[in-house]
């Protein structure tokens, strides 16, 4: 009677009443187990207990006394807050506690329940693994959702810019009211999101360790387009935080002397690492020496690299060259994709603008270029882009560093 009684704990969608009716066989009536998580170390109700019990101080109090002395006997509030129980508390295997309430069972009674104890709790704190598992794939989800619909919301928002600027010379007192909102949202948004994005970079990397590959691909499967997802997000943010920087004048820059030549090469293999599509060819590549931060000058090539590889999604190649003229050096990244009308070439710098017919076909929010002009004029520089149907040239153009700044 015993072994069956203890078998129907084995299916944990009945585990609790299964465990009530064993109660009951040993003269009891409830029964609890409890094991540890692993990952926070805390003591919690084996899956198929119930997760919330009524007063947990008194729970709390009661499953310490067990780990500390190895028994415990008191009072305990089930089912509900204001009915109290005798109950009895003993430490299983593994730092586990098994509660009896109404009751206490002889020794003679649960011998045979402590021998098949070891078992059953390795399969409790299995199921605890998988349990939690699935809810922080769960949570990657939602977090990868909720990027989606922020992500929407601001190309809504970037609509709404776009037609607000159309009507800036009747109103510009509104528009410039307008930007200061969007602003402020940005940047609070953008703070905001960064705690949870790390929350979630931290279960992803608890699940990596805790499942491999070969024992779980589904669960794989959700780490790598979680991770996916939480990499263009993060993309995101950082455009959106450097935008407010830039607006608050809080963007520093800690300049030093740069071989330029060194830097194309170094960003070049970074990039052509991430594409399979296209081959980035260095045409020509000057060694000058030039004052900048390499970070944000780094980032001013690759975004360059990046739209030319996106935008020419026909093409297979991209060029790089740089080029020395009188004091100058320039750089300048040439795809052979879309093109952009003449007539909005003067606009593709501006926060936010992005090209009507490519809109549509190809994801972002206008904001990569930008900022790599505002990096560019910060290093006392120009931007600027040649485009016509055959493709587009993106450049900028820096100052050399002068013999007598060397020394």
């Amino acid at each position: 009677m015993l072994s069956s009684l203890v078998a129907g704990l084995n299916d944990p969608t009945n585990r609790f009443q299964a465990a009530n009716k064993l109660a009951h066989f040993l003269g009891c009536a409830h029964l609890f187990v409890f094991i540890v998580d692993r990952e926070i170390g805390i003591l919690l109700p084996a899956p198929g207990f119930p997760q919330t019990l009524p007063t947990g101080k008194f729970w709390l109090d009661f499953t310490s006394g067990c780990s500390k002395n190895g028994h415990h006997q008191g009072l305990l509030p089930f089912p509900e807050a204001n009915t109290l129980q005798n109950s009895i508390g003993f430490l299983g295997p593994e730092q586990s506690v098994i509660v009896f309430l109404g009751g206490t069972p002889s020794d003679e009674q649960i011998r045979p329940l402590i021998e098949i104890l070891p078992i059953l709790i390795n399969l409790f704190t299995r199921e605890l693994v998988e349990f939690s598992t699935q809810a922080r794939i769960d949570f990657a989800d939602k977090a990868v959702t909720k990027a989606e619909k922020l992500a929407a919301t601001i190309d809504i928002m970037r609509l709404h810019l776009k037609d607000a600027l159309i009507e800036q010379k009747k109103d510009k007192k509104a528009i410039e009211e307008l930007m200061q909102k969007k602003d402020e949202f940005m940047n609070v948004a953008s703070h905001e999101l960064k705690t949870p994005i790390t929350t979630t970079k931290a279960y992803l990397q608890i699940l990596q360790k805790m499942i491999p590959p070969q024992e779980n691909s589904s669960a794989g499967d959700f780490i790598l387009k979680a991770n996916k997802q939480l990499g263009k997000l993060t993309s995101l943010i950082e455009d959106l935080l450097d935008v407010s920087k830039i607006h608050a004048g809080q963007m520093v820059y800690h300049y030093a002397e740069i071989d330029l030549k060194n830097l194309i090469e170094e960003v070049v293999a970074q990039v052509q690492v991430t594409t399979q599509t296209h081959q980035i060819i260095i045409a020509h590549n000057v060694s000058a020496k030039i004052n900048g931060e390499q970070h944000r000058l780094e980032q001013v090539i690759n975004n360059f690299l990046s739209n030319s590889i996106k935008y020419s999604p026909g093409a297979e190649k991209v060029i790089i060259r740089s080029d020395i003229t009188d004091q100058t050096v320039k750089l300048s990244v040439r795809d052979f994709g879309i093109g952009i009308p003449f007539e909005q070439q003067q606009y593709v710098f501006d926060r936010f603008y992005r090209v009507q017919e490519s809109s549509k076909k190809f994801s972002g929010l206008g904001l990569g270029l930008y900022i790599s002009a505002e990096i560019i004029k910060r290093h006392g520089g120009t931007v600027g882009v040649n485009s016509d149907a055959s493709g587009s040239e993106f450049y900028f153009i820096l100052p050399l560093v002068t013999p007598k700044e060397i020394d």
